[in-house]
């Protein structure tokens, strides 16, 4: 049965679950971690356990920025990370280069992942791309991270309020004066930020080459300036920051559309809602989360063991269940052939295969290089 996802991740706001492992007397070889309760799960922890010659201990933290920051101040032998944040641990040397040729499935890493685009004629998505960042040497034998899964994002909405062609919305909808009052915008800064951007861009109102992952000082202030006005129209009900707080929003039905992950919709249908998720008329907004080994790593061997594992197949299968896709195709063997159906194949599912979504990646989960000043300006948006 499919673990619910608001049950496990570790979004803002959101406590992280404790992860008990009991002691391995027989086995002394520790391998420390700092993840998210989103992949430090007990079911993938105790089957790494049951398989190697070591121990995961688990530090938990939903934010990236904190479990890079504990690689300053604590023994972490793998981290859980992303794209833009391995090349900052790694620009700051708390991370080390993962040689691509001890990972015995890295060809099977997805296309989207690996070239940074699902086809040749797929678009090259903008940002923190991981086919673009992750490589550290011209022969792509050393990588900053190994991707582990990854999801692509957009547009949940009532279907009952918001009508849609074709199951397909613009984010520009997220500032249609139809839906004042009933809107809900992601509540952290660069994230609130980029879906913002990508709906004044869908509206016309930035320029055509603005980049939404990387806005300058002045496009942030433009940025700012629009969600003020709309602020200040009565026009969101919410900046949600919480898996469970936007389920129960839209599951109440006092918000109609958001940009929305897709375990939300999930949910809130099963309750009886006719919610949905759109097909981004621009695209998606892609991320993707891995894995990287500190500078300060105690046990290589162990940590590679990690990684291999992460790529064998089971902890793909597990996440898969609860709403992500595996970053290579070695989950088949423990996934049910109703949910590889489902969740790969897109029967039942809005927006289709997981190739349909691949391919229409627009942008990437990206921090910006002024992170401080996309910070201090959303202050001022929330203060308004």
């Amino acid at each position: 049965m499919p673990i619910r996802r608001r049950h496990l991740l570790g979004a803002a706001g959101l406590a992280a679950p404790g992860l008990i492992l009991p002691p391995a007397v027989a086995q002394s070889r520790a391998l420390n971690l700092a993840g998210a309760s989103f992949d430090m799960r007990e079911p993938i922890l105790k089957e790494f356990q049951k398989r190697s010659s070591g121990t995961p201990r688990p530090w938990v933290n939903p934010s990236t920025q904190a479990r890079v920051d504990r690689l300053r101040v604590a023994q972490v032998d793998c981290v859980t990370i992303d794209a833009p944040f391995a090349a900052f641990a790694a620009e700051e040397k708390l991370i080390q280069p993962i040689d691509t040729r001890r990972l015995k499935h890295w060809d099977r890493l997805h296309p989207l992942l690996r070239e940074g685009r699902a086809s040749a004629t797929a678009p090259l998505g903008l940002g923190a791309n991981p086919g673009k960042m992750m490589y550290l040497d011209e022969g792509r034998t050393r990588t900053s991270f190994a991707p582990m899964f990854f999801q692509m994002d957009s547009i949940g909405y009532n279907s009952r309020h918001v009508q849609a062609e074709d199951n397909t919305l613009s984010w520009g909808e997220l500032f249609n004066p139809k839906y004042r009052g009933r809107v809900a915008l992601f509540g952290i800064d660069w994230l609130g930020m980029l879906d913002a951007a990508l709906g004044m861009k869908a509206l016309g109102l930035l320029p055509p080459e603005t980049d939404p992952t990387g806005l300058t000082d002045k496009e942030v202030d433009t940025v700012v300036r629009f969600l003020k006005e709309k602020k200040k129209e009565g026009h969101f009900r919410a900046l949600w920051k919480a898996y469970g707080e936007l389920v129960n929003l839209m599951a109440s039905e006092e918000v109609w559309i958001a940009d929305a992950w897709w375990p939300v919709v999930v949910e809130v249908a099963g309750k009886g809602i006719p919610v949905r998720y759109a097909v981004a008329r621009e695209g998606y907004r892609a991320w993707c989360v891995g894995q990287a080994i500190s500078a300060n790593c105690r046990d290589l061997d162990l940590a590679y063991d990690w990684l291999n594992f992460w790529m064998e197949g089971f902890p793909g299968a597990r996440q898969s269940e609860i709403g992500y896709f595996s970053a290579v195709d070695t989950y088949g063997q423990y996934l049910a052939p109703d949910l590889v159906r489902s969740v790969y194949g897109g029967e039942g599912r809005d927006g289709g295969s997981l190739e349909e979504r691949a391919a229409k990646v627009y942008v990437w989960n990206t921090r910006p290089k002024n992170l401080e000043y996309y910070t201090e300006k959303w202050n001022e948006f929330l203060a308004a």
